[in-house]
Order: structure tokens, then C-alpha cells, then sequence
């Protein structure tokens, strides 16, 4: 069995659809209005949750640790997690604080997102070295953890983790929004997932000024080429005593992968699946990884665990909504 934990936020998502993005000072009606659960944090544990196998002993096991207010909001986000067998029981609620909210705006003609987040009991998920002890015990088994940037303690839960549970902890770190980062966290990392603007960003805090320059350069040239130079750049920056991966995401072309440490294959590109209908990108991110690091977890190579994810994102994109358009893990597996 492997435990998999999501230390993250939790928002109530917003949504206003509309055919195009007003400009400043503009105002007109929007198509239609919706209401979400939604946070990355959120997002990530429920398609961890659906993209397990649903049978009685399922090798999976999903939890979220984090923070709501004491709201309906609130309420609404643990009762959704609940409803995917997730364990909510790290999930504190505060008093006198509202939770954590997402007004989100969707273009219909691109299925393009701008969203804007207020951090409410995200802002207060922050943790002691008592409280840290208490959510990772010592005695506790194979775990992977996943990270975020929409709360203010990842950094050093991050560190706390590899510095005192590194024998029996696999830390992944998705770093979105972007926040600026240094050598020291990247080589704490065993799966580092970004985007391409995220890739670079990483590229510009950690690299020489005139090796960032030159793979944008390259980037310029040849998209991929150069995405996939920079992937083994950055993984080279990664503990090699780690899993030692990192997975570059660029939207509509495709992803990038280095191969995990002992294999033979260094890097290489996956194609996109094709979809006709894309509705709603804002799920898109999210289902990815969750489809990704559970594949990687039931022991599937990383290409393949790539293409499961990979299909798994393009479902999710055909639907309204983050967490509501994440597919199973059997209509994936239906249509491979």
C-alpha cells in the first residue's frame, strides 16, 4: 500500500464564462456563472483520489492536509473530499477566518483561464516541528508528498521532511503559482513537475545568467529541444540520492520527462492527445499530476505513467470545472 499526501489549499471556486475577457474599466454579462470546490491543493488530492483504482483493496491510499474556515464553503470542500474516500481528518478548521477563494474567469472562445485567489485559511497552514511530527510519525511507511505554492509553509515543510523523514518520504513539488526558489529546495525534491513558464522561471533563480540566457535562446530555436536540454539541466540539480525527475508540461504541444535515476533513457518528448472540443483548461494542470504520480506509485515507467496522465488531462479539458472534470481512473483506462 502507498500513502499518498497532499499538503495544500483548499477554495471555493468562482467561475464566470464568457466570450472574451473584458478590457479595463469595461463591463458586460458573462454567459453563464458556476460555483466549484477548488484550491491546487484540492484539486490534487481528488484526482489522486479518482485516478486510483477503485477496488475494495485498493493499493492507494489519498489524504489532504491542510485548512478551511468555518464556513459553508469550508464545509462544502471537506464534505467533496470525503465523498472520494479521501482522509479529511488533517483538514483543521478554523475559527473567525473564511476559507480559501478562487474568482476565476474562463474565455469560452480559447477555454483560457485568469484566475485570482484569496488566501483566507490557506494563508494559515503553516506548520510547527510538533505538528510536523504528529502528521509524519517516525514509524510510518512509504509515503509521497506533494506540494504546492498556494500556501505559505511548503518551503519548510519541504526541508523538515528530507532533513528528519528522508529514508521513507518521496517529496513531489509542483511550484505554481511561482514563487522564487534556490538550489537548496530543488535538491530536496524527488519529482519536480512545472510548466514551461514555471521551467524557466526555476531556470532564471538557480542557473548562471548566461545559462538562462541561452536556453531561452534555444527555447526560441526549437521548443522542445531546448525544453528537453533544460529538464536534464535541472535535473542534474536534484539530490541524485533522490528519484531525481522532472517533468515539464507545454500545454497543447506536450511534455518533457527525464528518466529516473538507473534507467537508460535520459530524456524525451510525449506528445499532447489531440482534442477538438477543450472547454475548460483550469483542471488541466492538476489532473496531470494527479494521473502522473499515481501511475508512478502502482510501479508503471515514467512513460507510461506520462501517457496515463497525459490522456487523463485531455478528458479533463473537455468539461466545465477543476476537480468536477477529473476523470477516473477507469474512463482513462477505457480509452488508451
Amino acid at each position: 500500500m502507498v500513502q499518498l499526501t497532499v499538503v495544500g489549499s483548499l477554495n471555493y471556486d468562482l467561475v464566470s464564462y464568457t466570450e472574451r475577457i473584458p478590457e479595463a474599466g469595461e463591463t458586460f454579462a458573462a454567459n453563464s456563472f458556476e460555483t466549484h470546490i477548488g484550491g491546487k491543493g484540492l484539486n490534487q488530492t481528488i484526482s489522486l483520489a479518482k485516478l486510483s483504482p477503485h477496488v475494495e483493496d485498493s493499493p492507494i491510499k489519498v489524504r489532504i492536509i491542510g485548512k478551511v474556515g468555518d464556513d459553508q464553503f469550508g464545509k462544502e470542500l471537506v464534505d467533496a473530499l470525503k465523498e472520494q474516500s479521501v482522509d479529511v481528518k488533517d483538514v483543521e478548521v478554523i475559527k473567525d477566518v473564511r476559507s480559501g477563494v478562487a474568482v476565476i474567469i474562463v474565455e469560452k472562445s480559447t477555454g483560457e483561464n485568469r484566475i485570482l485567489i484569496t488566501a483566507g485559511a490557506n494563508g494559515e497552514t503553516k506548520y510547527s516541528t510538533d505538528e510536523l511530527v504528529n502528521l509524519f510519525p517516525p514509524d510510518s511507511e512509504r509515503e509521497v508528498v506533494v506540494f504546492q505554492n498556494e500556501i505559505p509553509g511548503t518551503i519548510d515543510t519541504i526541508k523538515w521532511l528530507k532533513e528528519n523523514r528522508a529514508e521513507n518520504i518521496e517529496v513531489v513539488y509542483n511550484p505554481s503559482p511561482y514563487s522564487e526558489i534556490s538550489s537548496e529546495v530543488i535538491d530536496k525534491v524527488d519529482i519536480l513537475v512545472v510548466n514551461e513558464g514555471e521551467a524557466l522561471e526555476i531556470a532564471k533563480d538557480i542557473l548562471p545568467r548566461e545559462d538562462y540566457t541561452n536556453f531561452k535562446d534555444m527555447i526560441k530555436k526549437d521548443e522542445v529541444d531546448g525544453f528537453l536540454r533544460l529538464a536534464i539541466k535541472l535535473k542534474a540539480k536534484i539530490n541524485p540520492d533522490n528519484s531525481n525527475v522532472v517533468v515539464i508540461t507545454l500545454g497543447s504541444k506536450g511534455s518533457i520527462f527525464t528518466a529516473p535515476k538507473n534507467t537508460g533513457t535520459t530524456s524525451k518528448f510525449v506528445e499532447s492527445v489531440k482534442v477538438d472540443n477543450v472547454v475548460d483548461t483550469t483542471g488541466a494542470g492538476d489532473t496531470f499530476l494527479g494521473g502522473l504520480i499515481t501511475q508512478v506509485s502502482l510501479g508503471q515507467d515514467l512513460e507510461s505513467s506520462i501517457r496515463f496522465a497525459t490522456k487523463a488531462s485531455s478528458l479533463a479539458i473537455q468539461q466545465n470545472g477543476a476537480a468536477s472534470s477529473i476523470p477516473t481512473f477507469e474512463q482513462v483506462t477505457q480509452q488508451l
